[in-house]
């Protein structure tokens, strides 16, 4: 009979407590690690931002503590310093008023605002109206006119006219885009004639030194007579000078408007008719004999 041989190994027996003990060191080790890691561990740089503060110059201008009416004393004005950017302080406006205490103000002034130059005048500019319409370098001047001259009355304040000399012989244009900035005393540029049928008797022209001499010159020589013209239009005379002897076929002869076309928009009380006329177009109420208008594809779309 063959002999078992036994072999008898042995286990290894580990108690509850210790599994628990070494479960708890592993977990303490990795937590630290993790730690140690973290702080370890660079940390990004912050980007700080700078708040961009603007700079401006600014300087400290005197302003009306309240609303100021018009004819009051500079002097008499309580004032206060305000300060304000260079760049936002408006053209004419006074940094100093010392050298305008004798001034007086021709307008109101609202309170907390920069005082204008162009706001402040002399006394004798709040009795007289006109002195303080009248621009440095420039004059006004009055003249006598009746409803022809005055264009019936329609040169009235604000008015822009050319002034013509006219003689037996010939007429000229002795002054251009002159304004009217009154008439019979008005400043209204609504209700400027009081003489008969609303036509003034004497307009006051604001001139510049040449044309001054030149109408006060022209005066006796003929009549005045005013040429009412549009405020947009500023292209001057073809012609300055106009005689009997070339109206009559003499020694020059009269230029005759050149009518290129004419052509028209629109229909019933909207319609509108231009000319062409030495080469411009102008507005037009009748037809040229000889042409005929030139409807827009719109005005016929209309019918």
């Amino acid at each position: 009979m063959a002999a078992r041989v036994a072999t008898s190994g042995f286990r290894r027996r580990t108690s509850p407590g210790l599994t628990l003990g070494v479960g708890a060191i592993i977990a303490g080790v990795g937590l630290m690690a993790y730690v140690v890691g973290v702080r370890s561990a660079p940390t990004p740089a912050r980007e700080h931002h700078k708040a961009f503060v603007p700079e401006y110059d600014v300087v400290e201008v005197p302003v009306p503590e309240r609303p100021v009416a018009p004819g009051t004393a500079v002097r008499d004005i309580r004032t206060r310093l305000e300060k304000f950017p260079t760049h936002q302080l408006p053209q004419g406006a006074l940094r100093d008023l010392a050298a305008v205490r004798d001034h007086v103000t021709l307008v109101s002034l609202p309170g907390g605002l920069p005082v204008m130059a162009a706001n402040l005048g002399t006394t004798d500019e709040i009795s007289n109206p006109i002195v303080g319409r009248i621009p440095p370098g420039m004059r006004a001047m009055t003249v006598r006119v009746d409803a022809t001259s005055a264009v019936e009355g329609w040169a009235r304040s604000g008015s822009v006219v050319d002034v013509l000399l006219v003689e037996k012989t010939r007429t000229t244009v002795i002054a251009e885009q002159v304004k009217v900035i009154s008439a019979e005393r008005s400043l209204s540029p609504v209700d400027s004639g009081q003489g008969a049928g609303g036509v003034p008797n004497t307009v006051t022209l604001l001139v510049t030194q040449e044309q001054c001499l030149a109408i006060n010159t022209a005066v006796p020589l003929g009549r005045i007579a005013f040429a009412l013209r549009s405020q947009k239009d500023v292209e001057g005379w073809r012609e300055t000078r106009l005689s009997s002897d070339e109206i009559r076929g003499g020694t020059k002869e009269v230029e005759r408007e050149r009518i290129g076309g004419v052509v028209s928009f629109g229909s019933g009380a909207e319609k509108r008719q231009y000319a062409l006329v030495n080469g411009r177009w102008i507005p037009a109420d009748t037809v040229p004999t000889g042409f005929f208008a030139r409807e827009s594809s719109r005005s016929k779309e209309e019918r």
